[in-house]
């Protein structure tokens, strides 16, 4: 049975994660990468540089997670007027959360991604502005996390709930069990 470890200091991540009942090991992940490239060929990219340093005898998975908006890559912000200035630009629009999966086994290392349309209700400044009394925009890619205050701003989802919070669940569980081979006691912990 392959021993799975997941390179992740998200503690959104590691909650998801444990939540499911995944059976993994954690590890801090390398030195990220960040290239200025278009958005799909970026964030698989920046999963594959967080794991790029680690050896194990296992799976070794490490993900990435950005907001775009048309061709826009939305960062996390450095700083509260940086939050505002996204959340004001994705108000009323749809954008795409992709996550990368990036899966190193026996030297080998390949991605896979997952992509969700979300869309935003009108939003407004003074909104705004209450919701960063109630959750940190600054550790957050697009400047939102739909699992916690900022949630209200989400109007629809196409696509993966989880993968919007950054952990593409049924993706990695396919992903695990279709190219790895592994079986439901090597991907969950055994409960019953």
């Amino acid at each position: 049975m392959n021993k799975i470890y997941i390179a992740t200091t998200s503690p959104r991540r590691i909650k998801l994660l444990k939540d499911f009942d995944f059976r993994f090991e954690l590890l801090v992940p390398c030195k990220e990468h960040s290239e200025h490239e278009e958005p799909y060929l970026r964030v698989k990219k920046r999963a594959k540089s967080k794991i790029e340093c680690l050896e194990k005898d296992g799976i070794l998975a490490g993900f990435d997670t950005i907001v775009v908006l048309k061709d826009t890559i939305l960062e996390k912000p450095l700083t509260h007027k940086d939050a505002k200035k996204m959340l004001m630009l994705l108000s009323e629009k749809w954008h795409n959360v992709i996550t990368a999966i990036a899966i190193k086994h026996k030297g080998i290392i390949k991605t896979f991604t997952e992509t969700t349309k979300v869309k935003f209700r009108k939003i407004h400044e003074e909104e705004i502005d209450f919701a960063f009394t109630k959750y940190n925009p600054l550790d957050k890619a697009g400047a939102y996390g739909i699992q916690d205050f900022s949630g209200i701003f989400v109007e629809k989802i196409h696509g993966d709930y989880y993968n919007v919070v950054g952990l593409p669940a049924v993706k990695f569980y396919s992903v695990l069990k279709k190219d790895y081979g592994c079986d439901l006691e090597c991907i969950f912990k055994n409960k019953w």
